[in-house]
């Protein structure tokens, strides 16, 4: 008995839990030896499970004083099989047998008894018959399993999907049932959207693509039709404005009678394309170009032509996305403004101008037809707002620099300085004065023959002329001042003034006799470091009743 409590590695002081405890621990250590591969290993592996089970048994016996009989495998009691072996006498490899279950209970029954039949091994029996081998880690198990005690997958009965097939080696090869199952719906689902790409590309060929968007335009569908256009979106090119363009249109035939969207909007009854010579390239894409025939619903017809654009990348090509770049929608309209002003196109201000040999900007944009809003500010004015309706026949370029007014407090600081100017002039010439006296800050030409002009009026030769001049009223030309400002010419401001005066005879003594006139002046200001200065005279006009 001692040899049986040492070839379990315990004492006869141990209970039947810690017996029961040995030998399972001693059974798992004989498993992976039980698989193996070696003939000789598994031989090895299954003498020492038979004498684990006898010593298990000889000491459960001794424990409950009574004698164990040991029991065939249909008892359904403690059961091992051994490895099938194959004609030549050797065990196959996949269905390598294991002791499955050895229930040991420890109540008072039976259950205690421990059954082991190696005879089975030469008697034929199959292991597959009582255990189920996983697929997973090939641990084998008890047949009333389900999932795998060791790994815990999934189990099939061995008659099921995973029969095992032997092959020349003898070895047994276990075949698990939708092995290659997401390889397979990875492969339909290519196939499927291989399938479907073909199906576009023949539906959606280039005379196709012509026809979807004609009817699209028929239809009054025009967002729809807008996908079929080659554009590139911005600020103004876009579905919205398509489409608000479109409906200006139609509310203005007459403007636009000979565009497509207005001739189609009566409907298609019946629609005819077809090619017109060969593809050929266009800067670096592909164009054809396609005839079409269409029966409106009044059974008028239209005919023309239009290009299609072939798809660029190869997933576009797949899908057939062609496109329609003559849309006759679009207009591009160069705007021409001063340097120093703004430009706002429907509240979108326009940047990176070009400078022209004028010495304005000039912005050039595409534009939809029909009503666009224009706003302009330039620096002194108020801001100039209208309306730009954008037709076949707008010229081009459009310009707006000369539809600002300058503001009022603006005007009235030409209208002072030229009060200034005009009453430094007249001082200067009643005290006879030299022009650089007058510190006018310019100088030119024209004024000093006109100061000197006016200069001899008030002071002549003879010593007679004019003694004194009072200035009564200095209005502003208003009809000359209101004028839109041009920033290409400096701006000339006019004052008008009213005064009296006083002569001398020719000893330079006042005279008794008093007269009244009126006069004129015309200053040029220019816009220089953010201000506006004088720096010339344009006129300077005196009349004495």
């Amino acid at each position: 008995m001692k040899q049986y409590f040492d070839l379990l590695g315990i004492d006869e002081t141990c209970s039947k839990d810690e017996v029961k405890k040995a030998f399972l621990s001693q059974k798992a250590q004989l498993q992976n030896k039980l698989l193996s591969k070696e003939p000789g290993e598994r031989k090895e592996a299954l003498q020492q499970l038979q004498e684990l089970t006898k010593a298990y048994k000889e000491i459960i016996a001794s424990i409950n004083s009574k004698k164990v009989e040991v029991q065939e495998p249909e008892s359904n009691n403690v059961i091992y099989d051994a490895p099938e072996k194959n004609a030549s006498g050797n065990v196959n490899v996949e269905h390598v047998s294991q002791i499955e279950n050895t229930v040991v209970n420890d109540g008072e029954s039976s259950d205690d008894e421990i059954s082991t039949n190696p005879s089975s091994v030469e008697e034929g029996i199959h292991p597959e018959d009582n255990f189920k081998i996983c697929p997973k880690c090939k641990y084998a198990n008890d047949s009333s399993l389900n999932f795998c005690g060791n790994c815990g997958q999934p189990l099939r009965n061995n008659d099921e999907d995973g029969v095992g097939d032997s092959g020349g080696d003898g070895v047994v090869t276990t075949i698990v049932k939708y092995k290659n199952y997401i390889f397979s719906v990875l492969a339909i689902l290519l196939i499927l959207v291989c399938g479907i790409g073909v199906f576009k590309n023949f539906v959606n060929t280039p005379e196709k693509a012509v026809e979807k968007y004609l009817t699209a335009l028929g239809k009054q569908d025009y967002a729809a039709a807008y996908g079929y256009l080659f554009v590139t979106e911005n600020d103004f090119i876009n579905k919205d404005n398509y489409i608000k363009s479109i409906e200006f249109m139609k509310k203005n035939p007459n403007d636009y009678k000979d565009k497509l969207v207005v001739k189609l909007s009566k409907g298609i009854a019946d629609i005819n394309v077809v090619q017109v010579g060969q593809e050929i390239k266009v800067d670096v894409q592909n164009v054809r170009t396609y005839k079409y025939k269409l029966r409106l619903n009044d059974n008028s017809e239209v005919e023309g032509t239009v290009a299609t654009v072939s798809p660029a990348s190869y997933w576009d090509k797949l899908l057939g996305n062609y496109k329609i770049p003559d849309h006759e929608m679009i207009s591009l309209v160069n705007i021409e403004v001063e340097t120093n002003a703004k430009l706002y196109v429907d509240g979108v201000l326009l940047k990176v101008p070009n400078t022209t040999k004028r010495g304005t900007h000039e912005y050039g944009s595409g534009l939809f037809y029909g009503e666009h809003n224009i706003k302009v500010e330039a620096p002194f004015c108020d801001p100039y707002e209208t309306k730009l309706i954008l037709t076949p026949s707008t010229k081009s370029p459009v310009l707006y620099y000369w539809k600002s007014h300058l503001k009022k407090d603006v005007l009235q600081d030409m209208e002072k300085q030229s009060e200034d100017i005009q009453r430094k002039i007249v001082e200067g010439a009643l005290k006879n004065d030299s022009l650089e006296n007058l510190q006018l800050g310019f100088s030119e030409s024209k004024l000093s023959s006109m100061y000197d002009q006016y200069k001899r009026f008030f002071n002549r030769a003879d010593g007679s002329g004019i003694y004194f001049i009072d200035i009564t009223e200095v209005t502003s030309n208003e009809q000359y001042n209101n004028r839109l400002y041009n920033p290409f010419k400096d701006r000339i401001y006019k004052i008008n003034f009213k005064f009296n005066y006083t002569r001398k005879n020719r000893n330079g003594i006042q005279e008794s006799r008093v007269g009244n006139g009126e006069g004129e002046l015309g200053v040029v200001f220019k816009l220089e470091n953010d201000k506006v200065v004088p720096v010339a005279i344009d006129t300077f006009r005196l009349r004495t009743h």
